[in-house]
């Protein structure tokens, strides 16, 4: 499958590359559908590379917000058995 083993900074220039390529004027048909179906398949892949990273992300975001509020909850917890 295209994109697979790439990073997204080259599935990123591969597209630009296809898309180079396919405004060229003297393309046959048959190489332009080729490289057509390979970039539709890069631009899936990419953007399944970036759900990850964004789910990653939200997940670790969401891993800070937690600890926050524990700390804070536990801290609360202290203050009030000192009272």
């Amino acid at each position: 499958m295209a994109g697979e083993g790439m990073t997204f900074r080259q599935m990123l220039d591969r597209l630009e590359e296809i898309t180079q390529t396919l405004e060229r004027e003297d393309l046959e048909l048959e190489e332009g559908l080729e490289l057509f179906e390979e970039g539709i398949k890069l631009l899936k892949e990419s953007r399944k590379k970036l759900a990850d990273a964004r789910g990653k992300v939200e997940m670790l975001l969401g891993s800070i917000d937690e600890g926050v509020v524990r700390e804070e909850l536990a801290f609360g917890e202290k203050n009030e058995d000192l009272i």
